[in-house]
């Protein structure tokens, strides 16, 4: 009687702790540290970093922004991104591993630049559509694996770095991102 009283204890305990991470009023702060960028046409791979803050509107639901940024020096050419993409994710279950699902439309400003030519540069529109796991290794804390679906209007930036659509800009239309990154929680 004594060992199920505990750990009817410890369950409801380590239920409602897991509820607490992600109920209304509380914040979010992380970044996606290792995000591999796999263009569904070509052949590049890229990486890429992405700073997020949130706000969770009602238990579950987070409203926030995140910056993405990216920079690669190939040769003579550099390529340098950095936008704006604000977003909704929604954290599935009670559990310390929960499910997420998400979305984003932002902008995002490309400057590439190669030797001996001008800097050109492209402000486009992206959107974007997450599923994944956050794994919680404590109440504040989740280092969260995703996959992306990047679409929106990149054509004109990609022609200028490498001349078809597609070859080689992160955060492209028609591209797989997988991320790697890791949450911070904060109470109200």
């Amino acid at each position: 009687m004594k060992t199920t009283f505990l750990t009817i204890t410890l369950l409801i305990a380590g239920l409602s702790g897991a509820m607490a991470q992600t109920e209304k009023g509380n914040r979010l702060m992380g970044v996606n540290v290792g995000n591999i960028v796999i263009p569904t046409e070509g052949s590049t791979t890229l990486i890429s970093l992405q700073p997020t803050y949130g706000w969770f509107v009602s238990n579950g639901l987070v409203v926030g922004a995140g910056i993405p940024f990216f920079y690669a020096g190939l040769g003579g050419s550099k390529v340098t991104q950095i936008g704006l993409t604000p977003f909704l994710r929604y954290y599935i279950g009670p559990s310390q591993v929960k499910p997420f699902l998400g979305a984003s439309i932002g902008v995002v400003n490309t400057s590439v630049s190669n030797t001996g030519s001008p800097t050109a540069s492209s402000t486009d529109a992206v959107y974007s559509a997450t599923g994944g796991i956050a794994f919680f290794i404590n109440r504040s804390v989740s280092f969260d694996l995703g996959l992306t679906y990047t679409g929106g209007d990149g054509g004109s930036v990609n022609s200028l770095v490498a001349g078809t659509s597609n070859a080689l800009t992160p955060n492209i239309p028609k591209a797989l991102n997988i991320s790697l990154g890791f949450q911070v929680y904060f109470g109200k």
